[in-house]
């Protein structure tokens, strides 16, 4: 019998690179409230590895469906200070491959959809 936490690494394996922290069903939706890894991070001006954190931000966007249920996934995301001088002072954490800059659906969502949606195209 699998534990709890190899049970939220199975079922949102897609999030694997996150810390989960908690999983709530809410009936229509299931919420998971997750945070960035400790550890350093590349600035995306000058790419310089820091640590240093500025502040916290969440950001909600949607996963895969679990069983017709939505997916919501809180990220608690690291805002950096870059250590080089000129460069700009601090710069929110990217996680390539689950969170795009700018995205509100994780990528394997997106990837999902897009496989998708060219086999539902109208024809006219």
């Amino acid at each position: 019998m699998l534990d709890l936490d190899e049970l939220v690494r199975v079922v949102f394996s897609g999030l694997s690179p996150l810390v989960v922290k908690d999983v709530v069903d809410e009936g229509e939706r299931i919420r998971v409230r997750a945070r960035t890894p400790d550890g350093s991070a590349t600035c995306s001006g000058c790419g310089a590895e820091t640590a240093r954190v500025h502040g916290y931000h969440d950001r909600t966007v949607a996963d895969v469906p679990i069983d017709a249920r939505r997916v919501l996934v809180v990220v608690q995301v690291r805002r950096l200070v870059c250590p080089t001088g000129g460069c700009r002072q601090t710069f929110r954490e990217q996680l390539p491959g689950v969170l795009e800059r700018y995205q509100r659906r994780t990528t394997r969502l997106t990837s999902k959809i897009g496989a998708v949606v060219p086999r539902t195209g109208r024809t006219s």
